[in-house]
């Protein structure tokens, strides 16, 4: 170089050639003066060259990146503007067609990309995706840049996302960052600092969204890039950092102690590895922070506490006034300090969180999806500073907080529910009306429950609020409003049958009007329907893809339903049932809905003879009989909740009987009575003339036998127990009800009837009842002349079972059930061999022509006591199969009584010419009092489990 002129006309190509190498050592040696030479010496070459020089673009662009990556060493915002500036300048001397301009535009993005970082300008990062957008579009899929830029783009749509809330952002991110990663070859330099970009977009997205499979795949990519990266790659720290937020996430979700040490201890060596001058120090002592804390409140160590405040303190320190995540670490360490309070009651602890996290909402913007989790960690402390001090104002100012977050657009459906709870709970204590609250909260269920989820993820999100439905009208009866208390019941429960239920009802009037958009709301709930169960998928080429078109098409159906109710005439199409609507599911008796909550007891009735009116019997004077119903509930669970159909009384029978005994006479006493009283179903009725009625039953009361509901004492007279009054059936929602009376159908010329028995099933006892119960069916049904296909043992596959069950409208089942109690879609049936007919299974399934199932089998109604809003169970799951009519087990029940049931009810069904499911519920009823005059009938075990769903 100092042999060369300066009037050379080959000087700047050599200086700008000599700068690019220094930079190349550089980062392979990390010697900053390298740098300072390289950027010297391009600046020099830039100021030699005219515009009109067609290398001119490409030394400024090499130019900006050289800046770039010193602000990055040495975080001197001037470089990072002069960064931007030059490339933009480059970017306007490269011409359409010019082979570099999707380099310059990526690279101009980059630039921009980190200038948002630093100075939270968000017309930056419009403008950054805009150049990934333009580069990304100008790449051919072969050219060895995809990849980079797929990753590029992914990353800017992440941090967009994470700024404005657009959930399309998120979806985008997460599909590039997983193209990128797969055109990426194992043994190339970039895998793993590309498997970290997607392992961070998919926390990004289960943070969000809850979806189990994000997170899962979140730790795993995570932990693979920590595994093929060295120690001394500059890119170790980062990616170790991230897995602890991965692993934590997992902790948080599973429990898994394991997770949080491991947590601690890679963000520990992430710190280790981080120099203090490096601009990414802040943060990872801030993450250090988080996990200390979760520690804390698992191990209740002081030291992690103190240290959690420590980092945070640093990493606070360490955050200048602007920067993008200053509201963040502020946000965490009032966090920090307010659990430090809780513990050690140090006063100054509780202002100076409050202080802190006050400045932290101050700064986060109303589109920012962190604002409701802020919002709710100011709201928490400041309801902490009011049971300090009890000054009314700061309750209020809390109710503020919590309210902003609920109605917020942005932000984890969780945290917002969560926030909107609190704004019911803080307005009840202030003797205001929580009405606005649950309303919130009841709205945010779909979103909890979201349809781009899979089941399995969407009943794991409602667990949290499983009592929203309940609380919601509790608060409407109290002001009155019985109807409006049964319409938000209905919303609160069984949100995913109802999910169900929405994807397959008819829109003719839509497909009349607007054909095109019916077709496409056809296909996308037919994708999400299939999605649904993806987590329960064998095999699959790809599931990630199926959870991303899942996601695709979640979003998609909402936008075109939000625009079909922009629609004159289609207002309300798809939306919750109204009160004059629900009033269809008494067309054939009353529907007796109870609601129970820690203060009150309710019944709310529908009637066919009052057309949108609710009939309210208060049950508050029954309290404690109810109660103790539901302790008695609770107590036998151990001795009826068994897997198998029983040859034999079991030990600890007589014990069952009066725990049954007094069970039977709380609810006799607390509800079944009154509400009777109340029907003016005073008198009992003869056998052949008992009107019929539903219960929908919701919280505790779900897993009672209000159908057996009685004084059942020895010579007790007539009139002690609901049988004498009433047929009993049940019924998961309202909407199920309408259903079942929409497709009814006659089915005298097509019915046939499908009989599976599996008395062999691997692993479980031999229960031989079930070959006489199909000899039972064979031999009723052939004396009507109705076909029956019979699957015995090894031909009761389950292909062979699904495939019979679309093409018979009846279908009995008897074999062993078992309830999954970790994971309630894979409860089952059992088949041949080892084969189990899930609840997922059957889910899948829909059987227009199906019409009553007989589920002899033990727990074929028994729900998760976690998702008791939820019947999550088989017989529920028939129902959404397309079964109108469906009678199933709550318990356990004898291999020796089983047959005899089912030969009364298929006696009963079939002695009319026009056979009538909707006769089931009387036909059970029937036989049941049978059961009870025999030898058996003595024992509450052997005929109350029995019970009939549906219409």
């Amino acid at each position: 170089m100092h042999l060369t002129s300066s009037s050379h006309l080959n000087q700047a190509a050599q200086l700008n050639n000599l700068a690019r190498s220094l930079l190349s050592r550089f980062e392979q040696l990390g010697t900053l003066e390298d740098l300072h030479k390289s950027v010297a010496m391009q600046r020099q070459a830039v100021g030699l060259t005219s515009d009109d020089n067609p290398e001119k673009s490409a030394w400024l662009n090499n130019l900006g990146g050289s800046l770039l990556k010193r602000f990055q060493q040495l975080n001197t915002i001037e470089d990072l503007q002069e960064s931007v500036a030059v490339r933009e300048h480059a970017l306007r001397l490269t011409p359409d067609g010019h082979p570099e301009k999707a380099s310059h535009l990526n690279n101009l993005g980059s630039s921009l990309g980190t200038r948002f970082e630093q100075l939270s300008t968000l017309g930056d990062l419009h403008q950054a995706v805009i150049m990934r957008e333009q580069a990304l579009g100008l790449t051919p899929d072969d050219h060895p840049e995809k990849a980079t830029r797929l990753i590029n783009l992914g990353g800017a749509l992440l941090r967009r996302f994470q700024h404005l809330s657009t959930i399309e952002d998120l979806h985008r991110s997460v599909v590039l960052q997983e193209q990128a990663v797969d055109l990426t070859a194992d043994s190339h330099s970039s895998k793993a600092s590309r498997m970290h970009n997607l392992g961070g977009a998919l926390l990004a997205r289960f943070k969000q969204l809850g979806t189990m499979e994000d997170l899962h795949r979140s730790v795993k990519i995570h932990d693979q890039a920590v595994s093929i990266t060295p120690d001394s790659h500059a890119d170790k720290a980062a990616q170790l950092d991230d897995f602890g937020g991965s692993v934590l996430a997992r902790f948080q979700q599973l429990n898994i102690m394991e997770d949080l040490q491991r947590s601690v201890a890679v963000r520990e060596q992430a710190l280790g590895l981080t120099p203090d001058d490096h601009p990414d120090k802040a943060s990872r002592l801030n993450n250090l922070g988080t996990s200390l804390m979760r520690r804390f409140e698992q191990l209740s160590n002081m030291e992690d506490l103190h240290r959690s405040v420590l980092v945070r303190e640093q990493a606070l320190g360490l955050t200048p006034n602007g920067h993008p995540d200053r509201a963040s670490r502020l946000n965490n360490l009032g966090n920090s300090l307010i659990t430090r309070f809780e513990q050690l009651r140090i006063i100054e602890d509780l202002h100076q969180a409050i202080d802190l996290q006050e400045q932290a909402v101050g700064l986060t913007p109303y589109t920012h999806p962190e604002t409701p989790a802020r919002l709710l960690n100011l709201g928490n402390s400041l309801v902490i500073k009011f049971h300090q001090f009890h000054d009314i104002m700061v309750y209020r100012q809390a109710e503020v907080f919590y309210t902003r977050a609920a109605c917020s657009t942005v932000g984890p459906p969780a945290v917002r529910f969560n926030c909107a709870c609190n704004w019911a709970y803080l307005s009840t204590a202030m003797g205001e009306s929580p009405m606005p609250a649950y309303q919130v909260a009841l709205g945010l269920l779909p979103d909890l429950a979201w349809l781009g989820m899979s089941i399995s993820d969407r009943h794991r999100n409602l667990i949290e609020a499983v009592d929203v439905g309940r609380a919601t009208a509790e608060a409407a009866i109290m002001e009155n409003q019985p109807e409006q208390a049964l319409e938000w019941l209905e919303q609160g429960r069984s949100v995913i049958w109802g999910q169900l239920l929405n994807l397959r009802t008819p829109i003719d009037l839509l497909q009349d009007k607007y054909p095109q958009h019916a077709a496409e709301l056809l296909s996308l709930s037919a994708q999400l329907e299939a999605s649904g169960m993806r987590s329960t998928m064998e095999s699959s080429p790809s599931p990630q893809l199926i959870a991303n078109q899942a996601f695709q098409a979640a979003q998609q159906r909402q936008e075109l339903l939000t625009h079909i109710r922009q629609l004159s005439g289609f207002e309300r199409f798809l939306l919750p049932k109204t009160i004059s609507e629900l009033s269809a599911a008494a067309q054939e008796g009353p529907v007796v809905t109870v609601n129970v909550t820690p203060h009150n007891f309710d019944a709310l009735v529908l009637i066919p003879s009052l057309d949108s009116e609710v009939l309210h019997i208060p049950l508050g004077e029954h309290k404690e009989e109810i109660q103790s119903a539901m302790n008695a509930s609770i107590a036998l669970e151990s001795l009826v909740g068994r897997n198998i159909r029983l040859n034999l009384i079991k030990e600890g029978q007589i014990t069952t009987e009066e725990q049954f005994k007094a069970m039977l006479s709380g609810l006799w006493v607390g509800i079944v009575k009154p509400v009777l009283d109340g029907l003016a179903l005073n008198m009992p009725t003869s056998p052949e003339n008992k009107p019929h009625i539903w219960w929908c039953l919701n919280g505790p009361l779900t897993f009672l036998p209000i159908h057996a509901a009685g004084i059942h004492d020895n010579n007790q007279p007539i009139g002690s127990n609901i049988s004498d009054y009433v047929v009993s059936s049940y019924t998961p929602s309202l909407a199920a009800l309408i259903e079942g009376y929409r497709t009814g159908r006659g089915l005298k010329q097509s019915l046939q009837i499908l009989a599976v028995v599996q008395p062999n099933a691997v692993g479980q006892q031999h229960i031989p009842g079930t070959r006489k119960e199909i000899k039972h069916i064979e031999r009723i049904a052939l004396a009507n002349e109705i076909p029956v296909v019979a699957l015995n043992e090894d031909m009761a596959t389950i292909s062979r079972v699904q495939e019979e069950m679309k093409k018979c409208q009846w279908a009995h089942f008897a074999c062993h059930g078992v309830q999954d109690v970790n994971n309630p879609t894979e409860s089952a049936l059992l088949l041949a061999g080892s084969s189990h007919l899930t609840l997922s299974n059957i889910i899948e399934l829909a059987l227009p022509h199906a019409d009553f199932a007989f589920l002899s089998a033990c727990q074929t109604a028994t729900g998760d006591r976690k998702l008791r809003e939820e019947s999550v169970h088989l017989a529920a799951g028939m129902l959404s199969a397309g079964y109108r009519s469906v009678i199933a087990t709550m318990w356990t029940i004898r291999d020796d009584d089983a047959p005899e049931v089912a030969k009364d009810v298929y006696e009963y069904l079939l002695k009319e010419s026009s056979p009538d499911s909707t006769k089931a519920a009387e036909a059970l009823h029937f036989a049941i009092q049978k059961l009870r005059k025999g030898p058996n009938g003595k024992s509450f075990l052997n005929w109350v489990p029995y019970i009939h769903l549906g219409v």
